[in-house]
Protein backbone atom coordinates (compact mmCIF):
# COMPACT_ATOMS: atom_id res chain seq x y z
CA UNK A 1 0.00 0.00 0.00
CA UNK A 2 1.07 3.40 -0.01
CA UNK A 3 0.32 4.22 3.92
CA UNK A 4 3.15 3.00 5.67
CA UNK A 5 4.84 0.25 3.22
CA UNK A 6 9.04 1.55 3.15
CA UNK A 7 8.13 4.45 0.32
CA UNK A 8 5.09 5.40 1.91
CA UNK A 9 3.12 8.42 1.66
CA UNK A 10 2.73 8.80 5.67
CA UNK A 11 6.80 9.36 6.27
CA UNK A 12 6.73 12.30 3.53
CA UNK A 13 3.88 13.89 5.08
CA UNK A 14 5.24 13.41 8.44
CA UNK A 15 8.88 14.20 7.30
CA UNK A 16 8.89 16.14 4.16
CA UNK A 17 9.88 15.48 0.43
CA UNK A 18 13.13 15.53 1.23
CA UNK A 19 12.96 12.19 3.27
CA UNK A 20 12.73 10.30 -0.05
CA UNK A 21 15.96 11.16 -0.97
CA UNK A 22 17.97 11.82 1.49
CA UNK A 23 16.72 9.24 4.10
CA UNK A 24 14.80 6.07 1.96
CA UNK A 25 17.39 7.20 -1.49
CA UNK A 26 20.57 7.12 1.28
CA UNK A 27 20.70 3.50 0.95
CA UNK A 28 19.66 0.10 -1.81
CA UNK A 29 17.61 -2.26 -0.55
CA UNK A 30 17.46 -5.98 -1.90
CA UNK A 31 14.87 -8.37 -2.07
CA UNK A 32 14.41 -12.13 -3.06
CA UNK A 33 11.93 -14.74 -2.86
CA UNK A 34 11.59 -18.72 -3.52
CA UNK A 35 9.09 -21.38 -3.23
CA UNK A 36 9.62 -24.79 -1.38
CA UNK A 37 7.34 -27.76 -0.30
CA UNK A 38 5.24 -29.96 -1.91
CA UNK A 39 4.27 -28.12 -4.98
CA UNK A 40 5.86 -24.90 -3.50
CA UNK A 41 3.06 -24.43 -1.24
CA UNK A 42 5.83 -22.24 1.36
CA UNK A 43 7.76 -19.49 0.43
CA UNK A 44 10.93 -17.74 1.99
CA UNK A 45 11.20 -14.54 1.66
CA UNK A 46 14.34 -11.65 2.60
CA UNK A 47 15.46 -8.71 2.17
CA UNK A 48 19.25 -6.51 2.99
CA UNK A 49 20.79 -3.53 2.59
CA UNK A 50 23.65 -2.15 0.94
CA UNK A 51 24.28 0.66 3.15
CA UNK A 52 26.67 2.54 0.60
CA UNK A 53 24.62 1.40 -2.59
CA UNK A 54 27.95 0.15 -4.40
CA UNK A 55 26.09 -3.08 -4.54
CA UNK A 56 27.21 -5.44 -2.17
CA UNK A 57 25.35 -6.07 1.20
CA UNK A 58 27.48 -5.80 3.73
CA UNK A 59 26.10 -8.02 6.55
CA UNK A 60 23.63 -10.03 3.85
CA UNK A 61 21.39 -12.83 5.63
CA UNK A 62 21.13 -16.25 5.27
CA UNK A 63 19.25 -19.07 5.20
CA UNK A 64 20.47 -22.76 5.24
CA UNK A 65 19.58 -26.31 6.54
CA UNK A 66 21.16 -28.77 9.32
CA UNK A 67 20.12 -31.53 11.06
CA UNK A 68 16.63 -31.36 9.67
CA UNK A 69 15.93 -27.54 10.38
CA UNK A 70 15.88 -24.73 8.21
CA UNK A 71 18.10 -21.76 10.30
CA UNK A 72 18.02 -18.44 9.54
CA UNK A 73 20.56 -15.98 10.53
CA UNK A 74 19.61 -11.91 10.61
CA UNK A 75 23.57 -10.32 11.24
CA UNK A 76 22.31 -6.99 11.13
CA UNK A 77 18.66 -5.19 12.14
CA UNK A 78 18.11 -4.19 8.89
CA UNK A 79 17.74 -7.32 6.90
CA UNK A 80 15.24 -9.76 7.25
CA UNK A 81 14.02 -13.29 6.69
CA UNK A 82 10.73 -15.22 6.69
CA UNK A 83 8.30 -17.89 6.24
CA UNK A 84 4.66 -17.87 4.54
CA UNK A 85 2.14 -19.64 2.80
CA UNK A 86 2.15 -19.26 -1.13
CA UNK A 87 -1.24 -18.96 -1.85
CA UNK A 88 -3.97 -17.75 0.40
CA UNK A 89 -4.94 -20.63 3.52
CA UNK A 90 -8.25 -22.18 3.00
CA UNK A 91 -11.55 -20.47 5.25
CA UNK A 92 -10.67 -22.68 7.90
CA UNK A 93 -7.14 -24.20 8.97
CA UNK A 94 -4.62 -25.20 11.40
CA UNK A 95 -1.10 -24.27 10.55
CA UNK A 96 1.71 -25.24 13.07
CA UNK A 97 5.35 -25.68 13.09
CA UNK A 98 8.44 -26.21 15.91
CA UNK A 99 10.67 -23.42 17.02
CA UNK A 100 13.99 -25.45 17.65
CA UNK A 101 16.10 -22.27 18.46
CA UNK A 102 15.79 -18.63 18.90
CA UNK A 103 18.35 -16.26 19.60
CA UNK A 104 16.75 -12.51 19.03
CA UNK A 105 16.97 -11.12 22.25
CA UNK A 106 16.21 -11.42 25.93
CA UNK A 107 18.53 -12.88 28.86
CA UNK A 108 21.22 -15.31 28.94
CA UNK A 109 22.63 -16.38 32.02
CA UNK A 110 20.67 -13.48 33.95
CA UNK A 111 21.89 -10.82 31.35
CA UNK A 112 21.03 -9.26 28.35
CA UNK A 113 24.96 -8.96 27.54
CA UNK A 114 26.30 -11.90 26.11
CA UNK A 115 28.37 -13.37 23.58
CA UNK A 116 29.56 -9.67 22.74
CA UNK A 117 26.28 -8.55 21.89
CA UNK A 118 23.67 -6.62 23.91
CA UNK A 119 20.09 -7.83 23.85
CA UNK A 120 20.84 -9.97 20.54
CA UNK A 121 22.29 -6.54 18.84
CA UNK A 122 26.09 -6.77 17.63
CA UNK A 123 27.87 -3.68 19.22
CA UNK A 124 28.96 -2.43 15.66
CA UNK A 125 27.83 1.37 14.70
CA UNK A 126 24.48 2.29 15.22
CA UNK A 127 21.17 0.27 15.65
CA UNK A 128 18.05 2.53 14.82
CA UNK A 129 14.73 2.53 13.09
CA UNK A 130 16.93 4.13 10.44
CA UNK A 131 14.58 5.76 8.21
CA UNK A 132 11.11 4.95 9.67
CA UNK A 133 10.97 6.36 13.14
CA UNK A 134 8.24 6.51 15.50
CA UNK A 135 7.09 9.92 14.25
CA UNK A 136 8.74 13.18 14.02
CA UNK A 137 6.73 14.16 17.65
CA UNK A 138 7.48 11.10 19.61
CA UNK A 139 10.37 10.86 21.78
CA UNK A 140 13.59 8.97 21.98
CA UNK A 141 15.69 11.10 19.22
CA UNK A 142 18.86 11.52 19.86
CA UNK A 143 21.04 14.68 20.39
CA UNK A 144 21.76 16.37 16.98
CA UNK A 145 18.48 15.20 15.69
CA UNK A 146 17.25 18.31 13.59
CA UNK A 147 13.67 16.87 11.82
CA UNK A 148 15.40 17.65 8.49
CA UNK A 149 17.58 16.60 5.56
CA UNK A 150 20.49 17.25 7.65
CA UNK A 151 19.96 14.70 9.81
CA UNK A 152 17.67 12.11 7.54
CA UNK A 153 20.92 10.17 5.92
CA UNK A 154 22.57 9.46 9.27
CA UNK A 155 21.46 6.25 11.01
CA UNK A 156 22.90 7.39 14.20
CA UNK A 157 20.25 10.48 14.17
CA UNK A 158 17.43 8.02 14.98
CA UNK A 159 15.55 6.68 17.26
CA UNK A 160 18.27 3.14 18.63
CA UNK A 161 16.75 -0.22 18.85
CA UNK A 162 19.59 -1.51 20.60
CA UNK A 163 19.70 1.22 23.62
CA UNK A 164 17.27 4.11 24.40
CA UNK A 165 13.77 4.53 25.06
CA UNK A 166 12.24 2.32 22.19
CA UNK A 167 15.15 -0.18 22.34
CA UNK A 168 13.60 -4.15 21.71
CA UNK A 169 14.52 -6.93 20.11
CA UNK A 170 12.07 -9.62 18.97
CA UNK A 171 10.72 -12.32 16.51
CA UNK A 172 6.97 -13.26 15.28
CA UNK A 173 6.45 -16.58 16.20
CA UNK A 174 3.30 -16.44 14.23
CA UNK A 175 1.02 -14.15 12.91
CA UNK A 176 -1.64 -13.68 10.35
CA UNK A 177 -1.79 -10.44 7.83
CA UNK A 178 -4.40 -8.91 5.70
CA UNK A 179 -2.47 -9.06 2.37
CA UNK A 180 -0.88 -11.48 -0.45
CA UNK A 181 2.42 -12.07 -0.71
CA UNK A 182 3.67 -10.42 2.34
CA UNK A 183 7.91 -9.88 2.52
CA UNK A 184 10.06 -7.97 5.18
CA UNK A 185 9.32 -4.36 5.49
CA UNK A 186 10.00 -1.54 8.24
CA UNK A 187 7.88 -2.15 11.46
CA UNK A 188 5.63 0.19 11.51
CA UNK A 189 4.15 -0.88 8.25
CA UNK A 190 3.38 -4.27 9.80
CA UNK A 191 1.42 -2.42 12.62
CA UNK A 192 -1.59 -2.04 10.46
CA UNK A 193 -1.49 -5.02 8.18
CA UNK A 194 -1.44 -7.60 11.30
CA UNK A 195 -5.03 -9.76 12.37
CA UNK A 196 -3.52 -12.21 15.16
CA UNK A 197 0.17 -12.80 16.17
CA UNK A 198 2.05 -14.54 18.59
CA UNK A 199 5.74 -13.10 19.06
CA UNK A 200 8.32 -11.97 21.58
CA UNK A 201 9.04 -8.27 22.43
CA UNK A 202 12.49 -7.77 24.00
CA UNK A 203 12.28 -4.82 25.84
CA UNK A 204 15.95 -3.31 26.83
CA UNK A 205 15.83 -2.17 30.64
CA UNK A 206 16.09 1.38 28.99
CA UNK A 207 12.50 1.43 27.79
CA UNK A 208 11.80 -0.28 31.33
CA UNK A 209 13.30 2.37 33.47
CA UNK A 210 13.42 5.21 31.48
CA UNK A 211 10.24 4.82 29.50
CA UNK A 212 8.51 3.57 32.30
CA UNK A 213 7.33 0.78 30.62
CA UNK A 214 7.32 -2.41 32.67
CA UNK A 215 4.17 -4.74 31.47
CA UNK A 216 2.79 -7.84 33.48
CA UNK A 217 3.72 -11.43 32.63
CA UNK A 218 1.26 -14.39 33.68
CA UNK A 219 1.91 -17.30 35.56
CA UNK A 220 -0.28 -19.47 33.73
CA UNK A 221 -0.49 -22.10 36.76
CA UNK A 222 -0.66 -19.38 39.69
CA UNK A 223 -2.99 -16.65 37.41
CA UNK A 224 -0.98 -14.12 38.92
CA UNK A 225 0.55 -11.64 37.40
CA UNK A 226 5.03 -10.75 37.66
CA UNK A 227 6.62 -7.78 36.20
CA UNK A 228 8.54 -8.25 32.99
CA UNK A 229 11.50 -7.03 35.01
CA UNK A 230 11.09 -9.73 36.85
CA UNK A 231 11.48 -12.07 33.94
CA UNK A 232 14.17 -13.49 31.55
CA UNK A 233 12.75 -11.08 28.58
CA UNK A 234 12.30 -13.68 26.63
CA UNK A 235 8.25 -13.95 27.31
CA UNK A 236 5.45 -15.15 24.56
CA UNK A 237 2.62 -12.50 23.72
CA UNK A 238 -0.61 -13.71 21.81
CA UNK A 239 -2.94 -11.21 21.12
CA UNK A 240 -5.18 -9.97 18.06
CA UNK A 241 -5.36 -6.83 16.50
CA UNK A 242 -8.29 -4.83 16.86
CA UNK A 243 -9.58 -1.20 15.09
CA UNK A 244 -6.74 1.48 14.41
CA UNK A 245 -6.55 5.06 15.13
CA UNK A 246 -8.03 6.38 12.07
CA UNK A 247 -6.64 10.26 13.12
CA UNK A 248 -3.39 10.47 14.68
CA UNK A 249 -2.33 13.81 15.57
CA UNK A 250 0.83 14.97 14.10
CA UNK A 251 4.05 13.97 14.06
CA UNK A 252 2.48 10.67 15.28
CA UNK A 253 2.11 7.17 13.34
CA UNK A 254 -1.17 4.87 12.71
CA UNK A 255 -1.25 1.32 13.99
CA UNK A 256 -4.51 -1.32 14.88
CA UNK A 257 -5.03 -0.99 18.56
CA UNK A 258 -3.71 -4.55 20.53
CA UNK A 259 -5.44 -6.64 22.30
CA UNK A 260 -3.11 -9.56 24.73
CA UNK A 261 -4.97 -12.77 25.41
CA UNK A 262 -2.85 -14.48 29.00
CA UNK A 263 -4.98 -17.35 31.67
CA UNK A 264 -4.43 -14.24 34.37
CA UNK A 265 -7.03 -12.27 32.22
CA UNK A 266 -9.51 -15.53 31.92
CA UNK A 267 -8.05 -15.91 28.22
CA UNK A 268 -10.61 -12.08 27.68
CA UNK A 269 -8.17 -10.32 25.32
CA UNK A 270 -7.11 -6.97 27.08
CA UNK A 271 -5.87 -3.70 25.73
CA UNK A 272 -1.96 -3.13 27.23
CA UNK A 273 0.69 -5.54 26.41
CA UNK A 274 0.57 -8.25 28.76
CA UNK A 275 2.98 -11.42 28.35
CA UNK A 276 0.89 -15.17 28.35
CA UNK A 277 4.37 -17.75 29.09
CA UNK A 278 8.24 -17.65 28.67
CA UNK A 279 10.39 -19.15 26.80
CA UNK A 280 13.77 -21.24 28.11
CA UNK A 281 15.68 -20.36 24.85
CA UNK A 282 18.55 -21.67 26.73
CA UNK A 283 17.06 -25.53 26.88
CA UNK A 284 16.44 -25.27 23.21
CA UNK A 285 18.92 -26.74 20.84
CA UNK A 286 19.24 -27.76 17.33
CA UNK A 287 20.61 -31.43 17.82
CA UNK A 288 17.64 -33.07 18.77
CA UNK A 289 18.23 -33.21 22.67
CA UNK A 290 16.55 -30.10 23.04
CA UNK A 291 13.79 -28.76 24.01
CA UNK A 292 11.54 -27.16 20.99
CA UNK A 293 7.86 -24.88 21.18
CA UNK A 294 5.36 -26.15 18.84
CA UNK A 295 3.47 -22.63 17.64
CA UNK A 296 -0.05 -22.81 16.02
CA UNK A 297 -3.11 -21.09 14.47
CA UNK A 298 -6.40 -22.08 13.71
CA UNK A 299 -9.66 -20.71 11.84
CA UNK A 300 -12.81 -21.23 12.00
CA UNK A 301 -16.31 -20.30 11.35
CA UNK A 302 -16.75 -17.67 14.19
CA UNK A 303 -12.97 -16.84 14.93
CA UNK A 304 -9.35 -17.65 15.30
CA UNK A 305 -7.34 -19.62 17.93
CA UNK A 306 -3.72 -18.69 19.37
CA UNK A 307 -1.56 -21.93 20.56
CA UNK A 308 1.63 -22.51 22.30
CA UNK A 309 3.12 -25.61 23.71
CA UNK A 310 6.31 -26.76 25.31
CA UNK A 311 8.31 -26.16 28.64
CA UNK A 312 7.34 -22.76 29.57
CA UNK A 313 9.69 -20.93 32.40
CA UNK A 314 8.24 -21.07 35.80
CA UNK A 315 4.87 -23.22 34.87
CA UNK A 316 6.16 -26.43 33.31
CA UNK A 317 5.78 -27.83 29.86
CA UNK A 318 1.96 -27.37 28.95
CA UNK A 319 -0.51 -26.22 26.28
CA UNK A 320 -1.53 -22.59 26.43
CA UNK A 321 -4.31 -21.76 24.00
CA UNK A 322 -6.58 -18.83 23.45
CA UNK A 323 -10.07 -18.68 21.02
CA UNK A 324 -10.90 -15.54 20.33
CA UNK A 325 -14.49 -14.90 18.15
CA UNK A 326 -14.14 -12.54 14.82
CA UNK A 327 -16.72 -10.06 16.83
CA UNK A 328 -17.53 -9.73 20.77
CA UNK A 329 -21.20 -10.80 21.51
CA UNK A 330 -21.71 -6.72 21.67
CA UNK A 331 -20.56 -6.21 18.24
CA UNK A 332 -17.72 -4.17 18.99
CA UNK A 333 -13.70 -4.88 19.04
CA UNK A 334 -13.41 -7.02 15.78
CA UNK A 335 -10.60 -8.87 14.55
CA UNK A 336 -9.31 -6.43 11.68
CA UNK A 337 -9.87 -7.02 8.59
CA UNK A 338 -11.17 -10.50 9.49
CA UNK A 339 -13.42 -11.21 6.46
CA UNK A 340 -11.10 -13.75 3.64
CA UNK A 341 -13.78 -13.09 1.12
CA UNK A 342 -16.24 -10.40 -0.18
CA UNK A 343 -19.54 -13.02 1.47
CA UNK A 344 -18.83 -14.20 4.36
CA UNK A 345 -20.91 -12.14 6.24
CA UNK A 346 -19.13 -8.96 7.23
CA UNK A 347 -21.64 -5.86 6.42
CA UNK A 348 -19.06 -3.15 6.59
CA UNK A 349 -20.11 -1.55 9.96
CA UNK A 350 -16.33 -1.49 10.64
CA UNK A 351 -15.40 0.46 7.53
CA UNK A 352 -14.06 4.44 7.52
CA UNK A 353 -11.34 6.44 6.56
CA UNK A 354 -7.93 6.61 7.79
CA UNK A 355 -6.93 10.40 7.78
CA UNK A 356 -3.51 11.99 8.08
CA UNK A 357 -3.01 16.13 8.45
CA UNK A 358 0.70 16.31 9.43
CA UNK A 359 3.34 18.43 9.22
CA UNK A 360 4.52 18.48 5.79
CA UNK A 361 0.57 17.01 4.14
CA UNK A 362 -2.54 15.98 4.38
CA UNK A 363 -3.88 12.58 3.16
CA UNK A 364 -7.14 10.46 3.27
CA UNK A 365 -7.45 6.85 2.68
CA UNK A 366 -11.25 6.11 2.19
CA UNK A 367 -12.91 3.00 3.01
CA UNK A 368 -10.17 1.07 4.44
CA UNK A 369 -12.67 -1.77 5.57
CA UNK A 370 -15.74 -1.63 2.91
CA UNK A 371 -18.43 -4.27 3.11
CA UNK A 372 -17.10 -5.74 -0.16
CA UNK A 373 -13.68 -6.29 1.29
CA UNK A 374 -11.33 -9.42 0.89
CA UNK A 375 -8.35 -9.98 2.87
CA UNK A 376 -7.23 -13.79 2.64
CA UNK A 377 -5.22 -15.01 5.09
CA UNK A 378 -1.40 -15.34 5.02
CA UNK A 379 0.46 -16.42 7.56
CA UNK A 380 4.25 -15.32 8.91
CA UNK A 381 6.78 -16.73 10.92
CA UNK A 382 10.53 -15.34 11.70
CA UNK A 383 12.33 -11.68 11.39
CA UNK A 384 9.65 -9.11 9.19
CA UNK A 385 11.03 -6.27 9.96
CA UNK A 386 14.20 -4.39 8.25
CA UNK A 387 14.77 -1.79 10.75
CA UNK A 388 14.43 -3.74 13.98
CA UNK A 389 15.39 -7.43 15.12
CA UNK A 390 18.41 -9.08 14.85
CA UNK A 391 19.75 -12.37 15.51
CA UNK A 392 18.94 -16.50 14.40
CA UNK A 393 16.39 -19.09 14.98
CA UNK A 394 15.82 -22.48 13.21
CA UNK A 395 12.01 -24.22 12.71
CA UNK A 396 11.10 -27.37 11.03
CA UNK A 397 7.71 -29.50 10.79
CA UNK A 398 5.45 -27.16 9.12
CA UNK A 399 1.99 -28.52 9.11
CA UNK A 400 -1.29 -27.34 7.32
CA UNK A 401 -4.64 -28.94 8.05
CA UNK A 402 -8.05 -28.33 6.74
CA UNK A 403 -11.45 -29.89 7.86
CA UNK A 404 -15.15 -29.10 7.22
CA UNK A 405 -17.63 -29.36 9.89
CA UNK A 406 -15.39 -30.49 13.17
CA UNK A 407 -16.72 -29.61 16.58
CA UNK A 408 -14.21 -31.03 18.92
CA UNK A 409 -13.41 -28.43 21.99
CA UNK A 410 -10.54 -31.18 22.79
CA UNK A 411 -6.77 -29.64 23.11
CA UNK A 412 -4.28 -31.13 20.91
CA UNK A 413 -2.21 -33.52 22.80
CA UNK A 414 1.25 -32.04 23.83
CA UNK A 415 4.57 -33.27 25.22
CA UNK A 416 2.57 -33.63 28.59
CA UNK A 417 -0.92 -34.09 28.52
CA UNK A 418 -1.49 -33.96 31.77
CA UNK A 419 -0.30 -30.34 32.30
CA UNK A 420 -2.44 -29.11 29.48
CA UNK A 421 -4.14 -25.49 30.19
CA UNK A 422 -8.08 -25.91 29.58
CA UNK A 423 -8.62 -23.95 26.51
CA UNK A 424 -10.29 -20.27 27.58
CA UNK A 425 -13.22 -19.02 25.39
CA UNK A 426 -14.94 -15.83 25.26
CA UNK A 427 -17.72 -17.73 23.69
CA UNK A 428 -18.13 -21.33 24.77
CA UNK A 429 -20.35 -22.19 21.99
CA UNK A 430 -18.16 -20.92 19.33
CA UNK A 431 -15.04 -22.97 20.34
CA UNK A 432 -12.25 -23.40 17.87
CA UNK A 433 -12.23 -26.64 16.47
CA UNK A 434 -8.89 -28.70 17.15
CA UNK A 435 -7.33 -31.27 14.79
CA UNK A 436 -3.73 -32.45 15.11
CA UNK A 437 -2.76 -35.62 14.17
CA UNK A 438 -3.47 -39.02 16.41
CA UNK A 439 -0.08 -39.75 17.31
CA UNK A 440 2.63 -37.37 18.23
CA UNK A 441 5.77 -37.08 15.67
CA UNK A 442 8.90 -38.33 16.73
CA UNK A 443 11.58 -36.52 18.04
CA UNK A 444 14.35 -34.99 15.71
CA UNK A 445 17.40 -37.31 14.75
CA UNK A 446 19.68 -36.61 17.89
CA UNK A 447 22.82 -37.35 15.80
CA UNK A 448 24.88 -34.10 14.44
CA UNK A 449 26.92 -34.10 11.29
CA UNK A 450 30.26 -33.46 11.59
CA UNK A 451 30.19 -30.72 9.63
CA UNK A 452 27.79 -28.18 8.03
CA UNK A 453 25.86 -29.34 4.76
CA UNK A 454 27.71 -27.71 1.81
CA UNK A 455 25.06 -25.03 0.52
CA UNK A 456 24.41 -24.38 -3.06
CA UNK A 457 23.36 -22.15 -5.76
CA UNK A 458 19.64 -21.43 -5.97
CA UNK A 459 18.20 -20.26 -9.21
CA UNK A 460 14.75 -20.58 -8.52
CA UNK A 461 12.12 -18.94 -11.26
CA UNK A 462 9.65 -22.31 -10.24
CA UNK A 463 10.51 -25.06 -7.61
CA UNK A 464 13.07 -27.51 -8.71
CA UNK A 465 13.17 -30.79 -8.80
CA UNK A 466 16.82 -31.47 -8.63
CA UNK A 467 19.37 -29.01 -5.92
CA UNK A 468 21.71 -27.24 -7.93
CA UNK A 469 25.42 -28.05 -7.23
CA UNK A 470 26.85 -24.70 -7.79
CA UNK A 471 28.33 -22.48 -5.33
CA UNK A 472 29.24 -18.79 -5.70
CA UNK A 473 31.05 -17.17 -3.12
CA UNK A 474 29.88 -13.27 -3.58
CA UNK A 475 26.66 -11.64 -4.75
CA UNK A 476 26.63 -9.49 -7.70
CA UNK A 477 28.76 -6.73 -7.75
CA UNK A 478 26.41 -4.76 -9.13
CA UNK A 479 22.71 -4.25 -8.06
CA UNK A 480 20.66 -4.64 -11.13
CA UNK A 481 19.46 -1.50 -12.96
CA UNK A 482 15.76 -2.82 -13.13
CA UNK A 483 13.54 -4.78 -10.84
CA UNK A 484 13.05 -8.12 -12.57
CA UNK A 485 9.72 -9.26 -12.94
CA UNK A 486 10.42 -12.61 -11.57
CA UNK A 487 13.49 -14.21 -10.44
CA UNK A 488 16.30 -14.63 -13.00
CA UNK A 489 17.60 -17.71 -14.57
CA UNK A 490 21.19 -16.58 -15.36
CA UNK A 491 23.91 -16.53 -12.99
CA UNK A 492 25.79 -13.87 -12.50
CA UNK A 493 29.03 -13.80 -14.54
CA UNK A 494 31.17 -12.98 -11.36
CA UNK A 495 30.07 -16.41 -9.86
CA UNK A 496 33.16 -19.29 -9.75
CA UNK A 497 31.93 -22.30 -11.56
CA UNK A 498 33.32 -25.30 -9.67
CA UNK A 499 31.24 -27.52 -7.54
CA UNK A 500 31.46 -28.18 -4.37
CA UNK A 501 33.21 -30.93 -2.45
CA UNK A 502 30.13 -32.49 -1.26
CA UNK A 503 27.39 -33.12 -2.84
CA UNK A 504 23.90 -32.26 -0.51
CA UNK A 505 22.16 -35.13 0.72
CA UNK A 506 18.06 -35.41 -1.15
CA UNK A 507 17.99 -38.32 1.39
CA UNK A 508 13.91 -38.03 2.81
CA UNK A 509 13.32 -37.80 6.01
CA UNK A 510 11.55 -40.54 8.34
CA UNK A 511 8.19 -41.23 7.13
CA UNK A 512 5.06 -38.88 8.77
CA UNK A 513 2.32 -40.70 10.76
CA UNK A 514 0.62 -42.54 8.43
CA UNK A 515 -3.17 -42.11 10.68
CA UNK A 516 -4.96 -38.73 9.45
CA UNK A 517 -6.44 -36.11 12.15
CA UNK A 518 -10.04 -36.69 12.24
CA UNK A 519 -12.74 -34.67 13.39
CA UNK A 520 -14.36 -35.14 16.96
CA UNK A 521 -15.83 -38.71 16.99
CA UNK A 522 -19.62 -36.70 17.85
CA UNK A 523 -18.83 -35.66 14.21
CA UNK A 524 -18.31 -38.21 11.26
CA UNK A 525 -18.85 -35.70 8.70
CA UNK A 526 -16.63 -33.41 9.87
CA UNK A 527 -12.82 -34.99 9.03
CA UNK A 528 -10.42 -33.23 8.32
CA UNK A 529 -8.08 -33.30 5.26
CA UNK A 530 -4.38 -32.86 5.65
CA UNK A 531 -3.02 -30.15 2.94
CA UNK A 532 0.56 -30.79 3.83
CA UNK A 533 2.52 -34.30 5.42
CA UNK A 534 5.17 -34.20 7.94
CA UNK A 535 7.16 -35.91 4.86
CA UNK A 536 5.92 -33.89 1.80
CA UNK A 537 7.81 -29.99 3.19
CA UNK A 538 10.49 -31.21 5.87
CA UNK A 539 13.36 -29.34 5.18
CA UNK A 540 15.66 -32.26 5.25
CA UNK A 541 14.47 -32.63 0.88
CA UNK A 542 16.64 -29.84 0.01
CA UNK A 543 19.41 -27.37 0.64
CA UNK A 544 18.83 -23.75 0.86
CA UNK A 545 20.71 -20.97 0.78
CA UNK A 546 20.70 -16.71 0.70
CA UNK A 547 23.70 -14.67 0.18
CA UNK A 548 26.78 -16.51 -0.24
CA UNK A 549 24.85 -19.86 -1.55
CA UNK A 550 23.32 -17.58 -4.49
CA UNK A 551 20.39 -15.62 -3.22
CA UNK A 552 19.98 -12.67 -5.86
CA UNK A 553 18.59 -9.84 -4.37
CA UNK A 554 16.77 -7.63 -6.15
CA UNK A 555 17.43 -3.11 -5.64
CA UNK A 556 13.65 -2.19 -5.39
CA UNK A 557 14.42 1.11 -5.86
CA UNK A 558 15.95 1.07 -8.99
Amino acid sequence: DDIMDDPGRWYQNDYGSTWITEALGSFSTYRKEFQFGKDGWLTASMSARDWNKDGIIEDPPSLYTKDDAAFMEVPDHTGGVIFRNTKPLPDEYRIEYKLKTVDFGGKRGGTIEYDGRINGYNQTGCKSQHPWGEGSNTKGWPEGWTGTAESFSDPCLWQGVREGRYAYNGFHFMTIVDFQNPAPRNNHFWHYRRKVLMDSFSIHPDRVEGGGFDPNVCDSNTKEYYKYSESNFNTVNMWISGLPNWKPGKGGLTGNSQWFLTDCNGGVAKRGVESAAELLPERMGDDGEGEFYTFAIERNTSGYTLEASGNFARVGEKTIRFFRPFEMENGDDPIWHYNTNADGGYDGKFNQALVQDDNFGAYTWPDQWASDSAFPDYFVIGDLYTNVYEGSASVTDFKLYGWGDATTTEPPTTQNPTTVSPSISQNPSTRSPTLSPTTSPSRLPSEKPSETPTTTTYYPSETPTNIPTQNPSTLPSKAPTDVPSKSPTDKPSNFPSNSPSQEPTTESPSQSPTEVPTASPSDTSGAASVFESKANNRFGLMIIGLCEIGMIFYNIRK
